[in-house]
């Protein structure tokens, strides 16, 4: 990735982070060759970015990703086949957690009781689950890392009062995923 005026250069770590020195008014180019080109404009209010760099659908493409270990080669086909023409955002995420993240920006993931969960807006309980509830498809499941981000048609959450539907356990918040 390149910072144009201020002339920067810089390389993800196996995590895909990356420092870089921008200007104001700068634009980060990030250009590789398995996914589609990405600029972004820098302002002043920016203090970080979190990118997600959409895959560029070509035959060796695909190759490189899974021969990179990137993707299994059938989530990948899967996604490709079934997800690539209808521009499914969730399909460019390997986690179901950070598609979450990035449909509702205002949660975060936590480990509770050794599994991970999604919280709003900070803890609630001293001794008490902080999680949100998480419905899949209307039923209510208490983890959902088995959900394969491909097939995410859409992440909401519910409003205070929706939320009242579902008791107590709502307390923390209602995350709805509709999967295909």
């Amino acid at each position: 990735m390149k910072a144009k005026k201020a002339k920067t250069e810089a390389i993800t770590n196996e995590a895909g982070q990356f420092e870089l020195e921008v200007k104001t008014k700068d634009v980060l180019r990030i250009k590789e060759s398995v996914f589609v080109e990405y600029n972004q404009k820098i302002t002043e209010e920016m203090q970080s970015l979190k990118i997600n760099l959409l895959f560029d659908n070509k035959g060796k493409n695909i190759e490189l990703a899974v021969d990179a270990g990137y993707l299994s080669r059938e989530d990948l086909e899967y996604a490709v086949e079934n997800l690539y023409l209808e521009n499914n955002i969730y399909a460019n995420f390997v986690d179901v957690f950070d598609a979450i993240k990035y449909a509702l920006p205002e949660t975060s993931i936590i480990v509770e009781g050794g599994q991970r969960a999604i919280q709003f807006r900070g803890a609630k309980s001293v001794y008490g689950s902080n999680a949100a509830l998480l419905l899949v498809d209307g039923v209510i499941v208490e983890d959902v890392s088995f959900i394969n981000p491909p097939q995410i048609v859409s992440i909401s959450k519910l409003s205070t009062s929706q939320a009242a539907l579902y008791g107590a356990r709502a307390a923390n918040g209602v995350i709805l995923i509709q999967t295909r």
